[in-house]
């Protein structure tokens, strides 16, 4: 077996290893961009509003 052969079916079998590899990883892979649950990334609903901090000060009616 010649030198070129032998380059050549090992480039093969690389691609080959490599092909399967990312096959397998495609279907095995994780969920893409899963539900966020409403617990996450939803804002805070506990941040007071202007007009109570107002009513809240000295002097006020």
């Amino acid at each position: 077996m010649n030198t070129g052969l032998r380059i050549a079916a090992f480039v093969a079998a690389v691609a080959a290893v490599f092909a399967i590899a990312f096959g397998v990883g495609r279907v095995a892979g994780p969920d893409p961009d899963p539900t966020p649950g409403p617990s996450t990334h939803q804002p805070s609903t506990h941040q007071p509003s202007v007009h109570q901090e107002e009513s809240h000060g000295e002097g006020a009616p």
